[in-house]
Order: C-alpha cells, then sequence, then structure tokens
C-alpha cells in the first residue's frame, strides 16, 4: 500500500468509527496535496456522518478531516467548535516575543519541530510583528505551552488564545493589478507571482499549484473572481476582481497576494 493509499484508508476508517461509535474524529493536519486525495470522501455517502475540513478558522491552509455524526445537526463546523470548545480537537496557542527579536515563519517552525513535535501535529503558523498564532492538535497545546521557552534568540512567552483573534487579526496583503489574454490558470499564476507563463505552466504540470485547496494541473483552467491560488513555496493570492477588458481585448485583473 502506499502512502496515499494508507492515508485514504485510514480516513475511511476514522469516518467509519464516527458511524459506529457516534463520537467526533480526526486526521492530524493536511497538506494541500492530502486535501485534494480526501476530498472525494467527503461526497461518499455515510448516512451518519458529517465530513470537513477544519483548520481552526475560515480560510486556513493546513486542515484536519473531521467527521461528525449527523445528531449533532453541524450546519457550521466553525460555529460548533466555538459553541462546543470542550470537544474542538484543535486548539490555538498564542507566542508573544520580546520587543528586540525579529522573527519568521521559519524561526517558529523550527523551534516548536525542535521539541520533538511533528509536522501534521501543527496547523498554520500567522506570524505578525508581535509574534504568532500556532493552531495545533489538542494533545500538544499544553506540551508546548509549558516546553516553549525561546524562539531563536528571542524569548517568548506562550498561552493558549481564542480563535476570536484570528479573525481579528488583520492579513498582509499587496495588491496586484494586471492585463491577461484570457482567465486561464497559467496566465493568473504568471500575474499574481511575476513568473513567465511557460514557468507557471511548468509549475501546475508538476502538481505545485492549487486553487480553492485543491490540485490543479489543468494550464487551461478558467479562473473564477473568489478564488484562491496558492504556488508550493510561493504563497498564496485570491482573485479579487475581474475588471472588464482593454481595447486591445485582454482582461483586467485585480488579486490580493498575500506576504
Amino acid at each position: 500500500m502506499t502512502e496515499d493509499e494508507s492515508l485514504i484508508s485510514h480516513a475511511r476508517d476514522l469516518k467509519a468509527s464516527c458511524s459506529d461509535n457516534s463520537m467526533i474524529t480526526n486526521t492530524f493536519f493536511l497538506d494541500l496535496r492530502q486535501i485534494s486525495l480526501l476530498k472525494p470522501l467527503e461526497r461518499e455517502e455515510k448516512q451518519y456522518v458529517d465530513s470537513f475540513f477544519y483548520g481552526g478558522y475560515p480560510d486556513a491552509e493546513r486542515v484536519c478531516a473531521v467527521f461528525v455524526p449527523k445528531f449533532f445537526e453541524c450546519d457550521n463546523i466553525y460555529k460548533f467548535f466555538s459553541n462546543n470548545s470542550d470537544i474542538n480537537p484543535v486548539s490555538l496557542i498564542r507566542i508573544e516575543k520580546d520587543r528586540f527579536s525579529s522573527l519568521t515563519h521559519r524561526d517558529y517552525l523550527g523551534s516548536l519541530m525542535g521539541l520533538g513535535i511533528k509536522r501534521e501535529m501543527l496547523g498554520d503558523l500567522l506570524v505578525d510583528e508581535n509574534g504568532c498564532f500556532v493552531v495545533c492538535i489538542n494533545s500538544v497545546a499544553k506540551f508546548i505551552i509549558e516546553n516553549l521557552n525561546s524562539v531563536g534568540r528571542g524569548t517568548v512567552n506562550v498561552s493558549i488564545a481564542s480563535f476570536d483573534k484570528i479573525i481579528e487579526r488583520k492579513e498582509n496583503f499587496k495588491t496586484v493589478s494586471a492585463f491577461v489574454a484570457s482567465p486561464r490558470l497559467d496566465n493568473i499564476v504568471s500575474a499574481a507571482f511575476s513568473l513567465s507563463r511557460t514557468k507557471s505552466a511548468e509549475f501546475i504540470e508538476k502538481g505545485a499549484v492549487f486553487t480553492n485547496s485543491c490540485e490543479n494541473l489543468k494550464p487551461d483552467y478558467k479562473v473564477g473572481a473568489g478564488d484562491k491560488i496558492v504556488l508550493r513555496g510561493k504563497g498564496k493570492a485570491v482573485i479579487a476582481s475581474f475588471d472588464g477588458e482593454s481595447k486591445r481585448g485582454r482582461l483586467h485583473i485585480t488579486i490580493r497576494r498575500y506576504i
């Protein structure tokens, strides 16, 4: 059995366990490729189970597959766990840094994994000028709080936070305005990440581009307003709007490129 097949089999077992035992089950955190593999599972019929991808807050990139018995009547997974925090499978940790250190995403992730924590136990890391929010599996939250004393050369204070704090957090992005020949994915990736169209097509065909959290191997895929584009290793962009055509028939688009 391949690693991909093992992941799918494990998720199906968790879904069956949810149905058979009337209990919430979940995977560890998944990357974008793993989410793509499990997307079809979301549509597979299971009479007594609702399936969700959940990373603690809307628009999370790293998420768990969560299976909830239908008797919970869970229409909105975020509202459900907000109202039932005692059964939420993930926690939010706030790392406050000292005033003198300049720390990056890599610094925070490196320090957390230096504690022996596997990447699959950690969701998104959201860095700001004062520190970092870390989404994690519940079972490692207390360990992180008790053992993370420094990041890089900086000292830190670590505590549990409410997911409302992420919603209040202001995301940093720059607005990109561009003209493209058509809304093909290779054109959009080229404009969003300042690449040639040829290079963009290569990334797409190699499986490095994701649209709305799904791996997309089609350079000619038609992108729509509101679509989220992730280029592995380069970042994330959202198509804010299509703003009409130029006199030469090229589409004017506005893109939010997250930094």
